[in-house]
């Protein structure tokens, strides 16, 4: 490559970049960063807002994402995006446009409450009051929920117990435990800014309405607790995994034959995976094929060593350049080009998670049909040396044994990190022997 088209590689992207930058810095807007938690009645904050502290208090709005974290968050005025908060205690009893994500002991959905999208919710309890709303879907995991607010769409919820009596335009989809079979102090020895515990069970008020179905699992048909009968109708599924009472032997057997299945369906999920990759790459590459897996046959041990200091550079190199284009859009946000912020972020990511997945597919598919092939042809060479230069028969044959081997446990995962590191180091020497290549023909025209 000419030194020119090396400046011009490095410039063009440059002047990009700058470009972009500082034709809509005009325009643009900071990340906010706030300290002392509290956002005031009157106080309007024109982008995202990332806020902390022991108690958080949003009383005006946020035109934009709020992150919020502290002991007790507190959310009683308007936020133009979505809500991510983690803390002990979370109130929202404002406007919420997107959708909120919580993590806490508790979180309680105020009668002004308003969520225009979705929630989801990890905790301890969640008590949506009557008057709250949430536009669409809610998802939960945690040990109670008390929905007597408004969901335009589903409920689904893996919990101990589950209280409806407010309204559910879709369906609800819940695993829930058996009345009486789990106790509060199994999951919290104590549920700060709880007011009240309900036992385990599923409990449908007649003051409920659910517009589609009701589908639950437990360990007992609670149909008795349900005092209403969905558009959709009510189908409830016993799940002996819920079910403290039932014969372990018998479960033993049924996980067991599950789980024999389920591997044999992985197994060959996997060799009709590389097979069809395999057929795609003898179809379109076979002369790459060749080329990189003798590379493997030839120089094992060095495919080896290469193949694993590959794997560290590219997994430590994402890992650095994940935390410098953080590092960017942060000083662009300080330095008040919030909208180059989020070019960064969305360019640095997008262009990040792109060779990451490319690198991936070499490591989970390319690196094993690099090898599988090779010991395909190694073995056809040895036992029917006519249909060596058949490419199909060294890759089933190839791909049969691999997917066999690595099925053993324990043996199976040394096998397959050893191939993986032996196919990806294949790779890399071919790649330096082409780069050698092509270096010395442009050396030769040049002369």
């Amino acid at each position: 490559m000419s030194s020119k088209r090396k400046v011009l590689i490095i410039l063009i992207p440059l002047f990009l970049v700058l470009t972009l930058g500082f034709g809509i810095a005009a325009t643009a807007k900071a990340v906010e960063f706030d300290q002392d938690g509290i956002v005031e009645a009157d106080e309007i904050i024109d982008d995202d807002l990332f806020i902390g502290g022991d108690t958080v208090e949003i009383n005006g709005t946020v035109n934009g994402d709020l992150i919020a974290f502290g002991s007790v968050v507190k959310i009683n005025g308007t936020v133009h995006g979505s809500l991510v908060t983690s803390a002990q205690s979370v109130l929202v009893n404002g406007n919420v446009d997107g959708s909120v994500y919580a993590g806490s002991g508790t979180l309680t959905l105020g009668s002004k409450t308003e969520i225009g999208r979705n929630l989801y919710y990890g905790g301890f309890n969640l008590s949506a009051e009557p008057g709250s709303i949430v536009a669409k879907d809610l998802l939960i995991g945690a040990y109670q929920a008390l929905l007597s607010g408004h969901v335009g769409r589903d409920v689904r919820a893996g919990v101990g117990a589950l209280e409806i009596d407010g309204f559910v335009g879709n369906d609800v989809i819940a695993a829930v435990s058996g009345p009486g079979e789990v106790q509060q102090a199994y999951f919290f020895p104590s549920a700060p800014g709880v007011e009240t515990v309900i036992p385990s069970g599923i409990r449908i008020s007649k003051d409920a309405e659910i517009g589609g179905s009701l589908e639950y699992k437990s360990s007992v048909d609670q149909s008795d607790s349900i005092e209403i009968s969905p558009a959709g109708g009510i189908t409830f599924e016993y799940d002996p995994a819920l079910d403290p009472q039932s014969d372990i032997d018998e479960v033993g057997r049924v996980s067991s034959n599950a789980v024999f299945f389920s591997w044999l369906i992985k197994q060959i999920r996997v060799f009709i995976t590389l097979m069809l990759l395999g057929g795609l790459i003898i179809w379109q590459m076979p002369a790459l094929l060749k080329k990189v897996s003798k590379k493997a046959e030839r120089e094992s041990m060095p495919s080896l060593g290469w193949g694993l200091v590959s794997v560290l550079i590219v997994y430590l190199g994402a890992f650095i350049a994940a935390g410098l284009i953080i590092a960017v859009a942060i000083f662009f946000g300080i330095v008040t080009l919030g909208e180059l912020s989020r070019v960064a972020l969305t360019v640095g990511f997008s262009s990040l998670a792109l060779i990451m997945a490319a690198f991936g597919l070499l490591v989970s598919y390319g690196s094993k049909i690099v090898v599988a092939y090779m010991v395909g042809k190694l073995l056809i060479r040895w036992l029917a040396p006519k249909f060596e230069d058949q490419p199909i028969w060294p890759m089933i044959i190839g791909v049969l044994l691999y997917t066999f081997l690595r099925a053993i446990p324990f043996l199976g995962f040394a096998i397959g990190v050893f191939v993986t590191l032996v196919g990806i180091g294949a790779m890399w020497l071919a790649y330096q022997d082409y780069k050698l290549l092509e270096s010395s023909s442009e050396e030769a025209v040049e002369v």
